[in-house]
C-alpha cells in the first residue's frame, strides 16, 4: 500500500521528507521491523519507542511516525502526530482494509469472567454451525491456528491483523476479551463491535489506572463507541451497570439473577461438576445445565446467552452450546485425583475473584478448603492485604507462596499479604510454589478440596528476569503420580 493512502487521514502536525513509498507492513516493535515497514514510535509504560528509531532505520524502516521530529541520517518520510498510539490504530485499520466491518465482533470487558464468557459464546456460535475466532487471555484462535497470547487484548496492529486473517478464512464471528489497558491505549479504537458485554467491576489494576473512576472510564470506552444498531449486554446485578447504560446509545440487553432482567436465571441445583438453572427469556422458560461450578459461572453463562441472542441465535441452540462448552483452561479446572479429595486450579488473582471462588466452593465441599496462593510482583500492591483477608475469612488452611514475583523479593510480597490476616491465625509460608502445593496435597483428607489459585492456565513462572516452565495442573499430576502417600 502506498504511504499516501495510509497517512492521508492521520491528524498530523507535520510531515518531512515525504515520498510516496510502498509500505509492506506496520509495527511499533523495532525488533519486528523489516524492509518496507512503517515504524510507529510509541511511548510505553516502561520504554519509549522513540529511542529505537535509529535501530528501526538500520532494519529497513521505510517511514517513521513519531510524536516529535528527529534529525535522521537518511532522508526518509517522517510523520509527526500528537498521539502515536491513536495513529498506530488508524494506520493498522487502513492497512488491513478495516476488517471488523466484515465480521461480527463481540467484545467482553469487566474485571472477572471475560475468558469464560468468551469461551461460552464461542461454543454457542460453533453449535449453530459457524466458525468463531477468539482473542483473549489464554490464546488467539483463527480457525485451527492457535497462537499463545502475550496480552489479553493485543496491540492494535496485531488485533487488526488477526481479524483480517479471520475475514480471509471466511470466519463470520470473532469473540474477544477487551482489557482496560487496551481501551486506554486506543487498541480497540477502530474495531466495529456488533455486541459489547459487561461482566462486573471490582478493584483491579490500580497501579496503572490510579482510581476506580479511571478504571471504569476505561471499561466504558467500549460502550461509548457502539453504534445504535449494536447491543450492550449489561449485568443487572452489578451496580456499575447503570454507569455503562447511561453512556451508550446501543440497544441494551440486561441479564441477572436477583434484579429484573431480560435474561434471568433461577438456580435449581449445584454440584462440583455443574449447575442446573431455569432460564427465562421473552416469556419462555427452559432448563439449562451449566457444565461448571460456581455462582460466577451462572453470570458468565447468562452474559453468553445474552450475547448469543444479540447475534440472532435461537434459545435451543444457545442451550446446547452452553451445555456442551469445553473446559476453560485454568478456570475452576479440576485436576484428576483418586485420593478421596478434590483438586482445583483457578486463575483467581484479585480479592473479588478469590472470594467469589471460595464462596462457591464452600457450599459444595463437605470437608475443608485448603488454599495455595500468592500475589504477582510489580503489580497492584494494594490488593495483597485484601487477598490475605479473603484467604483468612474463607478457607480452612492456606499456604502463602510465590506467584510470579518478577523483580520483587517473594518474601516482601508475602509480608504484604500477611498484613490482611488476623493475628493468631495459623497458616503456612512456603516460598517455593511446588513445595507449597505438595504440602497442601499431603495435608488433604477425604472430602477436602485443594484450591491452587492465581496462575490458572499459565505454563510458566517469572522470577526476576527468568521465565521457568511451571503449570499448576501438571505439577499436581506429577506430585500425585510420584507420591503414593498422598
Amino acid at each position: 500500500m502506498k504511504l499516501s493512502a495510509l497517512v492521508h487521514h492521520l491528524d498530523s502536525v507535520g510531515t518531512y521528507n515525504f515520498s510516496d513509498v510502498e509500505i509492506t507492513g506496520i509495527t511499533n516493535d523495532s525488533r519486528k521491523v523489516r524492509p518496507g515497514c512503517i515504524f510507529v514510535a510509541i511511548k510505553g509504560y516502561k520504554t519509549d519507542g522513540h529511542n529505537f528509531i535509529k535501530k528501526s532505520l538500520e532494519s529497513g524502516a521505510q517511514a517513521i511516525v513519531s510524536e516529535e521530529r528527529f534529525s535522521l541520517s537518511q532522508k526518509i518520510p517522517q510523520i509527526i502526530v500528537c498521539n502515536t498510539r491513536k495513529a498506530l490504530s488508524s494506520l493498522s485499520c487502513c492497512f488491513y482494509n478495516n476488517p471488523s466491518q466484515k465480521i461480527n465482533v463481540v467484545g467482553v470487558t469487566g474485571t472477572n469472567g471475560k475468558t469464560t464468557t468468551t469461551f461460552l459464546t464461542k461454543s454457542v456460535i460453533e453449535k449453530a454451525g459457524y466458525e468463531a475466532g477468539l482473542i483473549g487471555t489464554i490464546n488467539y484462535q483463527v480457525g485451527k491456528k492457535i497462537i499463545p497470547a502475550q496480552e489479553t487484548t493485543p496491540e492494535s496492529v496485531e488485533l487488526q491483523r488477526l481479524i483480517s486473517e479471520m475475514v480471509e478464512a471466511k470466519i463470520k464471528f470473532a469473540v474477544m476479551e477487551v482489557s482496560s489497558h487496551s481501551a486506554i491505549q486506543h487498541r480497540i479504537e477502530n474495531i466495529n463491535f456488533k455486541t459489547a458485554v459487561f461482566t462486573n467491576i471490582t478493584t483491579e489494576h490500580m497501579d496503572y489506572h490510579k482510581t476506580i473512576s479511571n478504571y471504569m472510564d476505561a471499561k466504558v470506552k467500549l460502550f461509548k463507541d457502539l453504534k445504535k444498531d449494536s447491543f450492550a449486554i449489561l449485568n443487572a446485578d452489578d451496580e456499575s451497570s447503570g454507569y455503562f447504560a447511561d453512556r451508550t446509545s446501543a440497544k441494551i440487553l440486561w441479564y441477572g439473577i436477583k434484579n429484573n432482567a431480560d435474561i434471568k436465571a433461577e438456580i435449581c441445583k449445584e454440584s462440583t461438576s455443574n449447575i442446573m438453572i431455569k432460564l427465562n427469556y421473552s416469556g419462555r422458560e427452559i432448563d439449562m445445565k451449566i457444565p461448571f461450578m460456581g455462582l460466577h459461572n451462572v453470570y458468565n453463562s447468562l452474559a453468553s446467552v445474552a450475547s448469543a441472542i444479540s447475534l440472532g441465535f435461537e434459545l435451543d441452540i444457545i442451550k446446547a452450546g452452553i451445555e456442551t462448552a469445553p473446559v476453560v483452561p485454568g478456570r475452576l479446572e479440576a485436576v484428576p485425583c483418586k485420593r478421596g479429595f478434590n483438586v482445583v486450579v483457578d486463575y483467581a488473582h484479585t480479592p473479588h475473584a478469590l472470594e467469589t471462588v471460595l464462596h462457591s466452593l464452600k457450599n459444595l465441599v463437605k470437608g475443608r478448603i485448603l488454599l495455595v496462593f500468592g500475589c504477582g510482583g510489580d503489580r497492584d500492591k494494594e490488593k495483597r492485604s485484601m487477598m490475605g483477608k479473603v484467604a483468612d475469612e474463607n478457607s480452612d488452611i492456606f499456604w502463602l507462596t510465590n506467584d510470579n514475583p518478577r523483580s520483587e523479593d517473594p518474601l516482601n510480597i508475602i509480608e504484604d499479604i500477611k498484613a490482611g490476616i488476623k493475628p493468631g491465625r495459623i497458616f503456612y509460608i512456603q516460598k517455593d510454589r511446588r513445595t507449597a502445593i505438595e504440602e497442601a496435597l499431603a495435608e488433604a483428607k477425604s472430602d477436602d478440596l485443594v484450591l491452587i489459585a492465581g496462575k490458572g492456565h499459565e505454563k510458566h513462572q517469572i522470577i526476576k528476569d527468568t521465565i521457568i516452565p511451571f503449570d499448576d495442573r501438571e505439577v499436581v499430576k506429577k506430585i500425585l503420580s510420584n507420591n503414593s502417600d498422598i
